[in-house]
């Protein structure tokens, strides 16, 4: 019995890893999307927005974590958002913005964010995803998601950071994103 391969199996061999190759380099370059990453549901809130899609966007947000007079404000505030997206369907002069970077997600660089959020209200994460859209061409806006990972092992996004600061203390004092997750060709 030989162990050495012939040069088909050989040429088979590097074609599959090749190919293993690109397919992993190319999910890469895809958007993010969903709750198993910080960036996913970041860029899943922004799509929502982008599509004015009120259930797509409520199913991004972290569940009421600021108390009760926090969690009536909260309630009215996702009222209010609904209310403005759906209005916003019939509005035929809407441009939509379009994802342009994300960036990976970061950790605060104090300490006191993340322990908060364990400690108050037991969520395993605590970051901010900063996402670039474009608003018109060759227009930019960033925009800076503060996310959590709950107890079921997903990523919300948390709209709200005034009804907690706690959990997002120097989350707009934070230098730039410069790491890349994605970037539209």
């Amino acid at each position: 019995m030989s162990l050495a391969l012939n040069e088909n199996q050989t040429m088979k061999t590097h074609l599959l890893v090749l190919a293993f190759f690109l397919t992993t380099t190319l999910q890469a370059a895809d958007l993010p999307t969903g709750h198993k990453t910080p960036e996913g549901v970041a860029c899943d809130a922004v799509m929502a927005y982008i599509n004015r899609d009120s259930k797509a966007w409520l199913a991004t947000l972290v569940r009421p974590i600021f108390g009760e007079e926090g969690n009536k404000e909260y309630a009215e505030f996702k009222k209010q958002m609904v209310d403005a997206a759906d209005k916003a369907k019939e509005d035929k002069s809407f441009k939509p913005p379009r994802i342009v970077k994300c960036h990976k997600a970061r950790q605060f660089s104090m300490n006191g964010p993340g322990s908060a959020a364990y400690a108050l209200a037991q969520f395993s994460g605590n970051m901010f995803v900063d996402v670039i859209i474009e608003t018109s061409p060759g227009k930019t806006q960033r925009l800076r998601y503060h996310v959590l990972e709950d107890k079921d092992e997903k990523w919300y996004f948390e709209p709200r950071p005034d009804l907690c600061p706690l959990f997002s203390m120097g989350l707009n004092k934070e230098s730039d994103s410069t790491e890349l997750l994605y970037e539209a060709k």
